[in-house]
């Protein structure tokens, strides 16, 4: 028994000294504790700290803008800005901005061009580069944001085309479009699928560009009780002279319900073809005799009037009437040489008119008119030939 007192006191003995051992420990670290705290203090800094425009405060050890970035495991590139600069000393309160650069793909019109900026709004971004596209239409909305890892924006510019749609008139337009198809969309025009467009939809267009569209319809028409026009049939017969016809039967038109496939182009029917047809009263054709019979010989003309000259008092009043041309009708009621009116050459016997005869059967009727009233028949060149 006096053997295990013994030994509990032993024991008793040693956790006593630990506890002092450990209290004296705990009184060490707490001062460590508390000094490194004040030296902490002491050798950092507190800034304000903006990234692409979203500000916090930051304690960071260092004294200069690239260690506090360094601290804030802030990895600066080639195209990133940051003011003041990273060389730059800082101190409590100081404010370091930081705007990080990101691509901007911008296509206009197909055209594609890569530019780093580093405003985070569509808007700025565009102002930033210089081009601000204010009446063109863009992919996305101008207030859109631009992540770190850029953007794609497509740029539609206006374009002033000349339209020529359907036949009318070529207008002139301004459109914002990139295509053919988007620049007949743009003015409300349809576009179905017979018709024709010059250059194709796809085609992309550019300013001073031309649009043509062939407007192509095609539609089914039916017509009842249509008219078929007869037909004329020749038929060779001898018994009538060559040069003749004769009608053998006349021809009657028939009829007939038909169904047409029509194809306008710019309104205008420039194909018409037959797909159904019922005829309901056949056409009959006409039918004409055609002459091979030989014609008999003509009978030998008659000798033609001689109106040659003379030198008799005849031929001298003649010159002087009608300049001597005895086949002459000027057309005033008078004829021939020595011109006589038709009453006065139907008085003295003549036939036909005076202007249809020779010279010799004008000169004869004169010879008769002269016997009967003497030279004044003709006045005027009776007394320049000194015939009165």
């Amino acid at each position: 028994m006096a053997s295990t007192l013994s030994t509990l006191r032993a024991r008793l003995g040693r956790i006593t000294r630990s506890r002092a051992i450990l209290g004296t420990l705990a009184a060490v670290v707490v001062l460590a504790v508390a000094g490194t705290t004040l030296g902490y203090s002491a050798l950092t800094t507190t800034v304000t700290l903006s990234l692409d425009g979203e500000s916090r405060e930051v304690r960071a050890m260092g004294g200069t803008v690239g260690d506090v970035l360094e601290s804030e495991g802030i990895e600066v590139g080639k195209h990133d800005i940051v003011a003041p600069g990273v060389e730059e000393e800082v101190s409590d309160g100081s404010k370091i901005s930081v705007r990080f650069g990101r691509p901007l793909e911008v296509t206009i019109d197909g055209e594609t061009q890569t530019y780093w900026v580093t405003s985070t709004e569509v808007d700025d971004a565009l102002d930033e580069i210089g081009r601000s596209f204010a009446a063109a239409r863009l992919s996305t909305s101008r207030g859109a944001l631009i992540s770190r890892s850029g953007l794609e924006l497509e740029v539609v510019t206006p374009k002033k085309l000349t339209f020529a749609i359907a036949g009318r008139k070529p207008v002139q337009k301004t459109v914002t479009a990139l295509t053919v198809r988007e620049a007949l969309r743009a003015m409300k025009v349809k576009v179905d699928d017979l018709d024709q467009v010059r250059p194709g939809l796809k085609t992309e267009v550019e300013d001073g560009d031309k649009i043509v569209l062939t407007d192509i319809r095609k539609e089914t028409r039916r017509v009842e009780g249509e008219r078929i026009d007869f037909s004329t049939e020749e038929r060779e017969d001898a018994s009538i002279y060559e040069g003749e016809e004769k009608v053998e039967r006349e021809g009657r038109a028939g009829s007939r319900d038909v169904t047409y496939r029509l194809t306008y182009r710019n309104g205008e029917v420039v194909e018409r073809k037959v797909v159904k047809q019922n005829v309901t009263a056949k056409p009959v054709s006409r039918i004409v005799l055609v002459g091979t019979k030989e014609k008999p010989a003509p009978a030998p003309a008659a000798p033609a009037p001689n109106y040659a000259g003379g030198d008799t008092v005849w031929d001298r009043l003649a010159q002087c009437e009608s300049g001597g041309n005895w086949a002459t009708n000027t057309g005033n009621g008078y004829y021939g040489g020595l011109q006589f009116s038709a009453s006065t050459w139907a008085a003295v016997g003549g036939t036909g008119l005076p202007h249809q005869h020779s010279r010799e059967e004008q000169i004869k009727r004169g010879q008769i008119l002269q016997s009967r009233a003497g030279w004044g028949q003709w006045p005027h060149c009776s007394s320049q030939l000194g015939l009165r």
